[in-house]
């Protein structure tokens, strides 16, 4: 068994995510009801770019330990690498029920909520997310929900923010000019987590 541990930390080191899931196979052959080991397969296999059996793999994980905060987390990363915005956004939508102070979740469940246009979700993330990091993305993306609403005062947070911040002002612009139309398309590695 150490010697199956040592591989896993050179696969690790070596970025050979082949040989990890291999050696993780094995360990599971000895512990198959360990959920630490299910969820560092599914991390292996995003690694490796094979997000739809790291989404098998998290949702083991999940049903074996419902709370595993990785699992959550990395299942519904998965699903947004996989452009499946809808199961992204239950899958945050889950992970901050279950862990509300996690501004990271928060954040990715506001910026899908308002790629999938839903700004009553967003800026309720944002609002929640502002107790713990209200930074110049929160803004611009409470804002940016409030003008889906139609709801002015966005504007005017942004522009407050735009006189205050000359380093943003270009994003800004796009944004006040041009909405969520003017957005980059999401991907969870924009996404901190």
């Amino acid at each position: 068994m150490e010697d199956v541990l040592l591989g896993l930390e050179t696969a690790f080191q070596q970025e050979d995510w082949g040989l990890a899931e291999k050696l993780i196979h094995d360990l599971l052959e000895d512990d198959g009801m360990n959920p630490s080991l299910w969820y560092n397969l599914g991390l292996v296999r995003r690694k490796a770019g094979n997000n739809s059996l790291a989404i098998e793999t998290f949702t083991k994980t999940l049903e074996m330990s419902p709370n595993h905060k990785g699992a959550m987390f990395e299942r519904a990363a998965a699903y947004l690498d996989l452009e499946h915005f809808h199961d992204a956004l239950n899958g945050f939508a889950e992970y901050t029920v279950a862990f509300p102070e996690d501004a990271d979740g928060l954040l990715n469940l506001a910026r899908i909520a308002l790629h999938l246009e839903v700004p009553d979700l967003a800026l309720s993330a944002f609002q929640k997310r502002a107790d713990y990091d209200n930074d110049a993305e929160n803004i611009i993306g409470a804002a940016e929900a409030m003008q889906m609403q139609g709801n002015e005062d966005g504007i005017g947070m942004l522009r407050r923010l735009f006189a205050n911040n000359p380093g943003i002002r270009p994003e800004l612009l796009k944004l006040m000019s041009q909405g969520s139309s003017g957005r980059v398309p999401l991907n969870s590695k924009q996404f901190l987590g």
